[in-house]
């Protein structure tokens, strides 16, 4: 009678044990990548009260007989995960991702340098592809851990340099009017563009907007505009300034006329004009991009930095594609790619480990442990603008609960009946 009541004992442990496996896979059912664990009842250990023996069919001899056993209840048999990926929900994060397939993201503190061995990199695994670029322009997920892929090899990915046309530049040009509008009146002017003959500037002491437009074909002259300088004057004048250079140089006290009465052109309506500075910056052709090749060895993404400035591309958005490619368009709308996703392949997934969060830790258990790229087989493609839901199946885990809880009953009422059963023998005293 000892025996049944220890057997119901072991079956109470075990069934919640059972339990608490459900109760976490219900808790975890909107938990981005999660992985359902299943349950395996084992039976424990037997006591043999009589041993089983082989039959001797020779004169005079016995037949066979079996062992007869009594087991002490149950124990657990092992708690298995299902890796089984879960169903797609879509994400407007243009950088969360998920894996469609069974390989794993990389992720972790930083390692210097790159490497190839996943195993010794003491880095770990995650199916969840929320993903973030740092203040230092590297990819992260959402603990904070870098995230690990093929960069960029030297001298590769850089974008294409658009043509530039040549601009004049003009600062800090003083206009000295006489006259009825007598006065200095100082304008800054910067951008002039040659082919498209535009530019904006503001007047330093009035409120006057000019444009400028090209004069010839040769660009070696052009008119500046000037409407509206002196708000004072009835009626407000235009003043047309001519500016020629033959040297990309300075120009020597240009001299042009208000207009208006024919009779007061001349001597009372003269002005000059002088300048700090005066400049052409000559157009570039365009250069072509070099297409993006990524390296064979692991190692973290990060924004590229531009060859010609040595700062990072100011990348304003950011596309994951199927094979894992991380790309961001520029402010100049120019495509720059960051890196490429690494997946990690393993042979045993149920040999990892789970650790706080989300991540898993490569166990003893877990077989060849490999890194390729996404290629569509059975490691997966890459889905942006998704991520992983979890795999729970709650019909399952529901029936499964009504189980467990009569199961939990059965062995409760074990324990009751053994104790009414002791109850009786010891009142056979009485």
């Amino acid at each position: 009678m000892v025996r049944s009541m220890i057997a119901g004992v072991a079956g109470l442990k075990t069934h919640q044990s059972k339990m608490d496996v459900i109760g976490n896979n219900i808790a975890n059912v909107n938990t981005w990548g999660f992985k359902s664990a299943s349950f395996n009842f084992a039976d424990s250990m037997y006591s043999t009260s009589m041993n089983g023996a082989a039959g001797n069919d020779l004169a005079g001899g016995a037949g066979g007989r079996n062992a007869s056993q009594v087991g002490y209840g149950v124990t657990t048999g092992s708690i298995a995960t299902s890796f089984q990926p879960g169903a797609p929900a879509p994400s407007a994060s243009s950088l969360d991702c998920m894996i469609d397939g069974t390989g794993f993201f990389l992720v972790g503190n930083m390692v210097n340098g790159s490497f190839t061995n996943v195993e010794d990199s003491g880095l770990n695994l995650s199916r969840i592809g929320s993903f973030t670029v740092d203040g230092n322009g590297y990819l992260v997920d959402s603990m904070g851990s870098y995230v690990y892929g093929y960069a960029l090899e030297d001298g590769t990915g850089i974008p294409e340099k658009p043509a530039t046309s040549d601009k004049w530049t003009i600062k800090n040009a003083t206009v000295d009017v006489t006259g009825p509008n007598a006065g200095k009146y100082t304008i800054s002017i910067g951008g002039y563009d040659v082919e498209t003959g535009k530019t904006d500037f503001k007047s330093q002491v009035q409120d006057w907007i000019a444009q400028v437009t090209k004069k010839g074909g040769d660009l070696e002259g052009f008119t500046i505009g000037m409407d509206n300088f002196n708000a004072d004057a009835q009626p407000i004048p235009t003043v047309n300034l001519t500016i020629t250079s033959n040297n990309k140089g300075a120009y020597n006290d240009p001299t042009g006329t208000l207009p208006g009465d024919p009779a007061k052109i001349g001597d009372e309506n003269q002005w000059g004009c002088q300048q700090d500075e005066f400049k052409r910056e000559d157009g570039a052709n365009r250069v072509p991009g070099i297409d993006p090749e990524f390296s064979e060895e692991l190692s973290t993404i990060q924004i590229p930095t531009d060859p010609d400035t040595g700062l990072a591309y100011d990348i304003q958005s950011y596309t994951i594609n199927e094979d894992g490619s991380v790309v961001g368009v520029d402010i100049q709308g120019r495509t720059i790619a960051m890196g490429q996703l690494a997946l990690i392949t393993v042979e045993n997934p149920n040999g990892l480990e789970k650790t706080s969060g989300y991540y898993y830790t490569i166990g003893q258990n877990a077989g060849t442990v490999n890194h390729i790229k996404a290629n569509g087989g059975s490691s997966g493609k890459i889905r942006g603008n998704f991520l992983e839901m979890a795999n729970v199946d709650l019909a399952n885990e529901f029936s499964q609960m009504i189980t467990t809880q009569r199961g939990y009953q059965a062995n409760s009422k074990i324990i009751t009946v053994t104790d009414q059963m002791l109850e009786e023998l010891v009142n056979m005293k009485r």
